[in-house]
């Protein structure tokens, strides 16, 4: 039990989706007994048992679906009924009621034993993933308050002491990498957001260019910089693809117009962008018309 919970708290702090399954009642005869316990994650289980069989079966094929889904938590009954001995009945597939008033959903599944177990699954979904390509003030000081928000921060640059100069509690993950052009080997989620806040022009194009092209469903990618430098790049990458490129997703300048000029500032009106965005709200964005360049 314990080796269950020390992979349940790895696994969040990973920002790995788990869902953690506890037997709350049975009646009968079951294959698990009350407080039996399981942990599922994607790639299906990880630890512990509810009693293996039909039940675990339909559990972990559950989860897959959950883990999709926008609950946090979720309650059911699965009455196990004799093939065989049924009331007439053979059932050969799994048999879903409507879910009753008090939000359990009744299940019927195919076992010799006849009795009936509660499932309770709680669901630790992921966070909101920020990806930071550069760990410089700014890029510091949002890391900062995205993890002080709930967000899943992961810092990506390209020189080893400013990462280690790094205190624990401003990212969740840290890379040192080379940019873009050169070989970007790590995955993002595409549900994830992205600022660009490098120490230079000749990363932030490049960067902005591979995120454009291989991400285009990130609903966010800011990149800081004044007025003149977005023009060039957004001038370049047109001049370079065309129509076969969109800026639907690109806040640059990045932020809302809230005033100031410091990494404090900057980070406030980075963070206020970020969540009006995730919350579809109006602000005054920095951003500029693209349309237009």
């Amino acid at each position: 039990m314990i080796d269950l919970f020390r992979q349940l708290s790895e696994r969040i702090k990973e920002n790995r989706p788990s869902i953690l399954i506890t037997i709350t009642r049975t009646r009968g005869a079951t294959p698990g007994k009350t407080g039996f316990k399981i942990l599922i994650g994607e790639e299906g289980r990880i630890t512990g048992t509810i009693g293996g069989g039909a039940v675990e079966f339909h559990a972990i094929d559950k989860c897959k679906e959950l883990i999709k889904s926008d609950s946090t938590y979720y309650n059911e009954i699965i009455q196990l009924v004799d093939n065989d001995k049924g009331k007439g009945e053979k059932v050969n597939l799994k048999k879903e009621s409507d879910t009753s008033l008090s939000g359990t959903t009744k299940i019927v599944l195919p076992a010799w034993c006849g009795g009936e177990v509660e499932l309770f699954y709680e669901i630790y979904r992921n966070q909101n993933i920020l990806y930071v390509f550069g760990a410089g003030h700014v890029g510091e000081a949002v890391s900062v308050l995205a993890v002080r928000h709930g967000f899943y921060v992961e810092l990506f640059d390209n020189r080893k002491d400013i990462l280690d100069e790094l205190s624990d509690n401003s990212y969740s993950k840290k890379h040192l990498i080379e940019y873009p052009p050169a070989q970007f080997d790590y995955k993002l989620d595409p549900k994830g957001y992205v600022l660009i806040v490098t120490q230079s022009h000749r990363h932030d194009l490049p960067m902005l260019d591979f995120l454009l092209k291989n991400y285009p469903d990130f609903k966010y990618i800011g990149m800081i910089g004044s007025k003149l430098k977005v023009k060039e790049c957004v001038l370049s990458l047109k001049e370079k693809y065309g129509k076969d490129i969109a800026f639907d997703n690109l806040y640059a300048p990045v932020g809302i117009d809230i005033g100031g000029d410091t990494p404090l500032d900057i980070s406030l009106a980075i963070i206020a962008e970020i969540f009006a965005v995730i919350n579809n709200k109006k602000a005054t964005h920095l951003r500029l018309n693209y349309s237009e360049i």
